[in-house]
């Protein structure tokens, strides 16, 4: 069973969960030192993240196992990493609603959904 491309991805997010899980602590350590809404804001970039990228990478390993060109893999992929990012940016370093926040989620979101489109069509194709 092959899945380069789909390993490069779980490492790149496994690498990225652990950052986000240090960002916590850091301002949990540094409580005092950070604006208020700046702790409950970075534990929800840590709950988002673990909410939603684990379920995007099972489908992106479906989608490749089933066939999935590698080019639209990386495409998903990259993707993926540049939303959440992005999310984690803005929800960490704005309070409130803004657009790196509302980007990072609904691209998320929709990524989710398209990937999940792909899987099914992929299945399709080899009914």
């Amino acid at each position: 069973m092959d899945v380069p491309v789909t390993a490069l991805y779980a490492g790149i997010f496994g690498l990225l969960s652990v950052l986000l899980a240090n960002s916590v602590l850091y301002v949990r350590l540094r409580g005092g030192q950070r604006p208020e809404w700046q702790g409950d804001a970075m534990l929800r970039v840590q709950a988002n993240f673990v909410e939603n990228v684990p379920l995007a990478l099972v489908i992106l390993l479906i989608a490749e196992l089933s066939g999935l060109s590698a080019a639209a893999v990386h495409a998903f992929g990259a993707t993926l990493v540049a939303l959440r990012l992005l999310h984690a940016w803005g929800l960490g370093t704005y309070p409130g609603a803004n657009y790196p926040r509302l980007i990072g989620a609904q691209g998320t979101f929709l990524l989710l959904s398209i990937l999940s489109v792909a899987a099914i069509y992929q299945f399709l194709q080899g009914s």
